[in-house]
């Protein structure tokens, strides 16, 4: 594929991952190539149909997900410290709620053998982060990669619209409280657990 239609399949892709956590996933194909700057056609001729075009989206998402995950394990191994709380600010900043939720409604109820094959591998660096994260006593020690992946995906799903007017900010603050809660706890630390 040539780069400047590489380029304009990437900003396909994006636009529609973005109007997907906004909008949902059945928002309408000529709108992801109007907010695109691309023709239908040419939007058609990088996805053929909707189906493929979810899809791709899950997959950026999965591949985001995991190269974030990639660089707090490098990170941490290297002792920073940081990269656990910058790792969880990234999986906050994905919207991953908005894009689960509107994803779950196009998805297949048999998902295809490459969302299962990276999110596999996905989440198995996502627990190896973890551990990381626990050895050094960054993160509660009884919480699972599958809860922290939903915590977050939860927290990040947009709120009625009656809700976000009448408490801006909530958002903010419901993952604050949920990113305090994750902190470690003494009283559910191992035996023989460092303590900070």
């Amino acid at each position: 594929m040539r780069s400047d239609a590489l380029r304009r399949r990437e900003l396909i892709l994006r636009t529609a991952r973005q109007l997907f956590a906004e909008h949902g996933a059945n928002i309408a194909m000529e709108s992801i190539a109007d907010a695109s700057n691309v023709g239908i056609g040419t939007l058609y001729r990088n996805f053929t149909a909707r189906p493929e075009l979810v899809e791709e989206v899950t997959l950026d998402m999965l591949r985001d997900v995991k190269s974030a995950a990639e660089e707090a394990v490098v990170r941490l191994g290297e002792g920073e410290l940081n990269a656990w709380d910058e790792f969880l600010q990234t999986l906050i900043s994905l919207n991953l709620g908005a894009l689960s939720e509107a994803l779950g409604v196009q998805l297949p109820a048999t998902v295809g053998g490459r969302i299962m094959d990276l999110q596999r591998s996905t989440v198995k660096v996502v627990n190896q982060a973890l551990e990381m994260a626990k050895q050094e006593n960054l993160i509660r020690h009884d919480i699972t990669g599958n809860e922290l992946i939903t915590g977050i995906g939860i927290v990040t799903r947009p709120l009625p619209r009656a809700f976000a007017k009448a408490a801006p900010g909530l958002s903010q603050r419901l993952t604050s409280i949920m990113m305090d809660g994750m902190k470690p706890n003494p009283a559910l630390q191992p035996a023989g657990s460092a303590s900070s």
